[in-house]
């Protein structure tokens, strides 16, 4: 779990883990399970499946987990196979009221998350799978630096007054947020996203591919634009993860 970039705060319930552990100790704990290439399709629906169980906003590790753990622990026992059975686990999971399936409200919820919550790294990832996770080598940044989001910067960028609460509410938000290599978050530090993204890719194909891989959209040159952008790429980001979750 580790090597797809979840850590004790990122993965709320121990207890999620134990179907994981248990299918691996079934196949005979292999030592290459995280690496080799004969399990690539195993981790990918273990990823998979973990994300969308820690997504999910309440309910699915609570109380009477030992009558569930028992049911999953028959759904290996009993799998053809020898492969992670993902729609088994899901459908006994929904039987049992633990249901993986997203409703439109729970969507939303996510599209609005905010870097504070526990599920944003999971969010994130889904969103973003491109990015090398296993080393953990990797942050979640801010498209527009958090740090010029206070009132006074945001007055003398030219934001109105009735906008100001908007901007600050909107900053620590899933619309504003990305997970790249921590060296060229290092490198980008409080810099606004266009001149930087003009420094760091002067070719007009590579920008417009990094901005389209992280579904940017049109970038605006200052603060003022922000509010503009934020609502347009949170839009984008809530389609991408409701076909993900579908």
């Amino acid at each position: 779990v580790t090597s797809f970039g979840f850590d004790s705060n990122s993965v709320r319930a121990n207890s999620a883990l134990l179907p994981i552990a248990y299918y691996i100790h079934r196949l005979g704990a292999p030592s290459n399970f995280d690496s080799g290439s004969e399990y690539s399709e195993d981790r990918e629906a273990i990823r998979r499946w973990l994300t969308r169980s820690v997504l999910k906003a309440s309910g699915i590790w609570g109380s009477g987990l030992d009558t569930l753990l028992t049911a999953l622990r028959d759904v290996f026992r009993s799998a053809s196979d020898r492969r992670f059975p993902a729609t088994a686990i899901a459908t006994t999971m929904a039987q049992r009221g633990r249901n993986l399936d997203f409703t439109e409200e729970e969507i939303d919820d996510l599209a609005d998350m905010e870097i504070s919550d526990r599920r944003t790294f999971a969010m994130l990832s889904l969103l973003f799978p491109f990015v090398n996770i296993r080393d953990h080598n990797f942050h979640i940044d801010h498209v527009f630096p958090k740090s010029l989001f206070t009132s006074p910067r945001l007055r003398t960028a030219g934001v109105g007054e009735e906008e100001i609460d908007s901007f600050i509410e909107c900053v620590n938000r899933i619309g504003n947020l990305q997970l790249i290599d921590g060296a060229i978050n290092n490198e980008k530090r409080a810099k606004l996203p266009a001149a930087w993204m003009r420094e760091r890719f002067p070719d007009d194909d590579k920008r417009g591919k990094y901005q389209e891989h992280y579904l940017l959209g049109e970038v605006p040159e200052d603060l003022k634009g922000f509010l503009q952008f934020y609502n347009a790429r949170r839009e984008r980001l809530r389609d991408r993860v409701a076909k993900l979750l579908s």
